[in-house]
Order: C-alpha cells, then sequence, then structure tokens
C-alpha cells in the first residue's frame, strides 16, 4: 500500500474526489425554476393565485349584542352567518361584567370573537382597544379594512379612535331610537348613553339604519354623506314552514278570540283606530287585542283604552324578537298603518297564513284583493274597520278562505335570492371603502396608545 505523506496530506480534497465521482455517475436533476431577486418579487405578481368570485375584505364590528357570544351562529341580521359575507371577520363586543376566561375564540376558519368586559359600562371602550391593539395589530400594521360600529354610543366611540388612528373607514349602524322611554327603561346606564349620539353620530360620514323610521329621524337631525336602510331580506318560505311555539289562548286563558296588531306604538301610529273598531267586541271578556310593539305612545293607548272601558281586553308585549308566531296564534291581524314598515310587516302577516284586515295602500291593492285574500278598509274609516271585524269574527271559513289565499300569493309572487340579498347587505357595507376616511372635526386623540 502506498505510503501518503500526512503532513501535507489535505482530507477535503479527498472527499471532493469522492464527490465528483458520484456526480458523474449520477446525473443532476434539472432545475426548472426561476430565481429572483426580492425585490422583483415583491413587484411582480404572486406565483400562487386563487380566483374568486368576491372581494377580500377584512372586517372589524364592535357591539354590545351579547347575543352574538353564541358560538353556534354569528349574524347580524338573524339570517346570514357573517362568515358567509366577508373574507376576514373579527367581532369585538363590548360587555359590563367579569372578564371572560377565553376573551378570544375562533369560531370558523375566518372569523374571530373578542369579548372586552369592564366592571364600568363606560370602561369597555378601553379595555376594547388593548384587545385590538394586542390581537390586530401587527408588523405590516392593522388587520382589518372596515370598522363597523353596531350602536352609536360606546361602540361608535371606539370605532371613531380606531378609525382616525389605524386610518380605516368607519360605518355606524343605527339600530334603535334613543330618544324613548322604552330605552330608558332597558338599562339605567341609557340616561348617559341617549346623548352620546350627538358626538358620534356627526363624526361617522357612512350610516346605515335597520328602518325607514329610523332613516328619516337621522336624516332630519344630522347631515351625513352616506345614509341609508340596511337591505332586509324577507325569508317568506321561511316564515310559512316555521313550527308554532306559542300558543296565546294557553298564554291568556280567557281569551277563545284574540285581535293582533304589530308596530311600533309611537305617535304617528294608528294603533287607536284599532282599539275604536274593536272596542264593542271587546266589551266581551272572552275577547282580547294584544299589541305587539313598543314606542313612546303606549301610556296615551293604554289611556284610550281605559276610557273606552276595555282596558283589561288590551294586551301590550313589548321586547318581542319573533312577531311571527303571534301571528301564526292570533285569530285576525289589524294593520292600520301605512309605513314602509308596516308593508313588510302585513307580508310577513300573510305569509305565516293569518286572515287580515288592511288600511288601503297602493301596494296592498296591488297584491291581494278585496274579499278574498284580505279585507281592505279606508285607512280613516273606524266604521268600515268595526264592521269587516265583526265580519271576519262570526266567519270562520271565510277567515280560512283569506288566509289561505293570502298565504298562497305570497309564496307566489315572493320568492327573494338569498343570494342577491347578501350581495346587497355585503355592498352596502363595503361602500364605506368609496368614502374615504372619516375625518373627526372636534374630536381630540388620546394621550396614550392604551386609551380612547
Amino acid at each position: 500500500m502506498a505510503r501518503k505523506n500526512l503532513s501535507s496530506f489535505d482530507a477535503s480534497d479527498v472527499e471532493r474526489s469522492n464527490l465528483e465521482y458520484i456526480l458523474k455517475k449520477d446525473s443532476a436533476p434539472k432545475d426548472d425554476n426561476t430565481y429572483v431577486s426580492v425585490e422583483e418579487a415583491m413587484r411582480s405578481d404572486a406565483v400562487f393565485q386563487t380566483q374568486s368570485n368576491r372581494n377580500i375584505t377584512r372586517v372589524l364590528f364592535i357591539s354590545q349584542d351579547e347575543s352574538l357570544l353564541n358560538p353556534t351562529q354569528q349574524s347580524l341580521d338573524g339570517y346570514t352567518n357573517l362568515a358567509d359575507l366577508f373574507h376576514e371577520v373579527h367581532i369585538l363586543i363590548l360587555r359590563q361584567g367579569i372578564p371572560a376566561k377565553n376573551p378570544v375564540l375562533r369560531l370558523a376558519p375566518n372569523m374571530w370573537l373578542y369579548t372586552a368586559t369592564h366592571k364600568d359600562w363606560w370602561g369597555t371602550p378601553f379595555v376594547g382597544n388593548k384587545l385590538v391593539l394586542n390581537q390586530l395589530v401587527f408588523a405590516d400594521g392593522f388587520r382589518p379594512d372596515i370598522i363597523v360600529a353596531r350602536d352609536p354610543y360606546e361602540s361608535a366611540a371606539l370605532a371613531i379612535h380606531l378609525g382616525r388612528k389605524y386610518e380605516r373607514p368607519v360605518q355606524l349602524h343605527v339600530l334603535e331610537d334613543y330618544t324613548t322611554k322604552e330605552f330608558l327603561a332597558k338599562n339605567r346606564h341609557n340616561r348617559w348613553r341617549r346623548y352620546m349620539p350627538r358626538f358620534t353620530v356627526p363624526r361617522i360620514l357612512s350610516i346605515r339604519t335597520s328602518t325607514k323610521a329610523l332613516y328619516d329621524f337621522l336624516a332630519k337631525r344630522f347631515q351625513t354623506a352616506d345614509l341609508a336602510v340596511l337591505p332586509r331580506f324577507n325569508n317568506f318560505e321561511g316564515v310559512r314552514t316555521a313550527p308554532s311555539t306559542l300558543d296565546l289562548r294557553a298564554k291568556y286563558k280567557s281569551y277563545i278570540f284574540i285581535i293582533l296588531y304589530v308596530g311600533t306604538l309611537g305617535h304617528d301610529s294608528f294603533f287607536y283606530r284599532v282599539i275604536d273598531a274593536a272596542r264593542f267586541g271587546l266589551k266581551n271578556p272572552r275577547i282580547g287585542l294584544v299589541a305587539v310593539g313598543e314606542g313612546p305612545a303606549k301610556k296615551e293607548f293604554e289611556e284610550r283604552a281605559k276610557i273606552l272601558g276595555v282596558r283589561e281586553q288590551v294586551v301590550f308585549e313589548e321586547g318581542v324578537k319573533d312577531d311571527v308566531q303571534y301571528m301564526k296564534s292570533a285569530n285576525v291581524l289589524v294593520m292600520p298603518d301605512t309605513t314602509p314598515e308596516s308593508e313588510e310587516i302585513v307580508l310577513r302577516a300573510a305569509a305565516a297564513g293569518i286572515p287580515m284586515i288592511l288600511a288601503r295602500t297602493p301596494m296592498r291593492e296591488d297584491i291581494f284583493t278585496d274579499g278574498e285574500s284580505a279585507l281592505m278598509c279606508a285607512p280613516d274609516n273606524i266604521d268600515e274597520y268595526s264592521l269587516k271585524l265583526n265580519i271576519l269574527m262570526n266567519d270562520l271559513p271565510l277567515r280560512k278562505h283569506i288566509a289561505e289565499n293570502a298565504q298562497q300569493i305570497i309564496m307566489t309572487k315572493f320568492h327573494e335570492d338569498p343570494v342577491r340579498y347578501k350581495a346587497a347587505y355585503r355592498e352596502s357595507i363595503e361602500e364605506v371603502l368609496f368614502l374615504g376616511m372619516a375625518e373627526a372635526t372636534e374630536a381630540t386623540e388620546p394621550v396614550e396608545d392604551n386609551s380612547i
């Protein structure tokens, strides 16, 4: 064996020779990759691209509605899951009480729920701001593209601060009339909250309301660049097939015949016409009038029923979330109102299958036939309401005939497309992107990052 001079021997030469021998025996695979600089990669299109039928929008909803804490479904309208509307959804709940064990939950691949709790109601925006700072602010900036406040109180205050700080557009949803006595009665802190919209509403360019009445209310008091009513989905098939879970005759055992009114008991409500029309029938203790709704004129209607001697026969149901159950259980609906909200109530009642006595409107005369699918009255003719109510009270076959015909009309003429509705709802929120940033002319910047 040949001897090697270890003083001049380099082991790496041997390894290099062995490696060259192996590479010659096994040809290297062809490299098809194209290499570019980091700068070129950032400027060029993504290597892997996915096709999507919807825009990529990340939305932060700030709300005090604790029903959204239900892990089964997060919905703003009771129908559509937020995860189906946007590419990424973040829901921040502001609540007073004991802090949650798990303030951050991932409910779906594209949905996160955050709970900000403070012992005082006014402290919840501060806690919410800290939670946002810890969870939604990354090295590349603030995660959401849009901020939506679901009330003009604490949620709006925090949304305005976040919008200005992170330069994001803000939209406000006004879902209730904060000037009524009923609003004050809901929560003892509402006596302070009722003043907050004076400061929050003017600082937000895009506002959505739940009803046309709220739209008119805000339009009279504020100048808003983008004010509109949120789209609604009338799931008439769902109304028709919804199981009946309420028995009004079991709830009010003294009544065998129940007249129903559904609507807001405001000063512009015509509920008094129902009381006047039904006053003779209500002298019978076996007949009752149930009013589903609330509003500032409730006491006036109570006083009117008392003057007519039928106060014990008139029942007011407040805080009802599902009026369809009342429609399915009552014997007849009387609708003297002619507002856009009342038109929706009429359509829903027809789908529920309750016979109706209606004030004439062009829309109702276009849909229903007097005597066949509804009984029509001149809007201010109390005697006509009373006459037709007496007819239906004493004619069960006619009540069934009218209810069945009206329900058939709704099922035939109205079949709203859920896909189009979802698109309209999403677009109503995304329109805020075109307005730019809301500029607060009087609001002051916080002293520290963890305050509002």
